[in-house]
């Protein structure tokens, strides 16, 4: 901690003065901590020409000290604003070795009452909206990052282990997630990745349904489960469809023969897009290949979001695979890969699993739970 965060920053103030900029205001929490390792709220990041600083209040005082020694702190008092602790900074030595004319601001995540306050403020100042400068820093991976993502992967997958040996005949798709969602803190993660989707038989054809408490699994046919945990501070994500008892008894057959050939065509589109993960890929060519799979199999219609997105501190990171998406795969990134078919009024299945681009080509870090399982 400390030097890590420190060469992000770095990254970050050639961006800035390759802008032209004299200043960088951070204020997106998952960026402040990313770039500092602060894991408060309500807090910003001073980048001046001359050092850095957190804008902070009391409440956090003492974290920043335990959390980030290496950055200096200004702490606002009550009936002082955050706009004028800005100030406060910008005539601070220590972090602005002259006055900024041109400061950048995270126009993604600024609401315009906290622009309007700076303006009024700093009216002789020129904020200019700066579009997901540290979100394509955070993209690219370094090995703490990597291992991160792997620990929180292997805590998701023990924890759906642990309920796929156990569920009971009368569970709903909510008691299933509480209960998901359960064993991920108790294996070790800190929280989930997101709130986590099951879906039982046609209500797995929304593709992001909400667990309700209605219906049980010893009467459904087939499940999708779509979840993740998060841990220090990093996610994984993942999906499994799966035919239940039920689903498999013979007089399901003509439903299981469905649902088999369903899932070989998404396991097709999964797989092929996978073996296209590369630095220098084109996301969109990655993408591509699982829908023109998916298309070529008559279900195109069904295929409707994007093959995959980058993780990391959150679970829609920076990046992409989808049909627009004209950024380069680099190595170090990491990306989902979930195609999926959705029948209305029948179901739908996705499979969803981790990957890492390397130097050569990709890795899956979910490689250890079977697709089928």
């Amino acid at each position: 901690m400390g030097e890590r965060e420190q060469a992000r920053r770095e990254r970050l103030i050639s961006v800035m003065n390759e802008t032209g900029l004299d200043g960088y205001l951070i204020g997106d929490p998952v960026n402040v901590s990313y770039l500092t390792g602060f894991r408060g709220d309500d807090s910003l990041l001073w980048i001046g020409d001359a050092g850095v600083c957190l804008l902070s209040d009391t409440r956090f005082e003492e974290q920043i000290k335990e959390e980030c020694p290496d950055i200096g702190a200004l702490i606002r008092q009550s009936g002082q604003t955050t706009s004028g602790l800005l100030k406060v900074a910008i005539f601070d030595d220590r972090y602005s070795s002259s006055y900024p004319k041109r400061i950048g601001i995270e126009a993604a995540t600024t609401t315009v009452s906290s622009l309007d306050g700076l303006r009024a403020s700093l009216s002789d100042v020129e904020f200019v909206p700066r579009y997901l400068d540290v979100e394509r820093l955070r993209a690219v991976k370094d090995e703490d990052e990597i291992r991160a993502i792997q620990s929180a992967i292997d805590v998701s997958i023990d924890a759906y282990r642990d309920i796929r040996a156990q569920v009971g005949a009368d569970a709903s798709e909510a008691d299933l997630r509480d209960e998901l969602e359960y064993r991920m803190r108790k294996r070790g993660g800190d929280d989930v990745s997101f709130p986590s989707i099951i879906a039982f038989d046609e209500r797995a054809a929304l593709p992001h349904a909400i667990p309700t408490r209605n219906g049980r699994y010893g009467d459904a046919r087939m499940v999708l489960i779509d979840w993740g945990a998060k841990k220090d501070g990093y996610v994984g994500d993942l999906t499994r469809s799966f035919l239940t008892e039920r689903g498999l008894s013979e007089s399901q057959t003509e439903y299981r023969e469905k649902f088999e050939e369903i899932f070989k065509i998404v396991l097709e589109a999964h797989d092929k897009a996978i073996e296209a993960i590369k630095p220098g890929a084109i996301c969109r060519d990655v993408d591509k290949i699982a829908r023109d799979t998916i298309r070529d199999a008559g279900y195109g219609d069904y295929f409707g979001h994007g093959l995959g997105h980058g993780i990391g501190r959150v679970v829609h990171d920076f990046g992409g695979l989808s049909p627009n998406a004209t950024a380069l795969l680099e190595e170090n990134m990491i990306m989902t890969v979930e195609p999926g078919i959705y029948l209305p009024g029948w179901g739908g299945i996705r499979i969803e699993d981790d990957v890492l681009v390397t130097k050569t080509g990709c890795e899956i870090l979910s490689k250890r739970l079977p697709d089928n399982e």
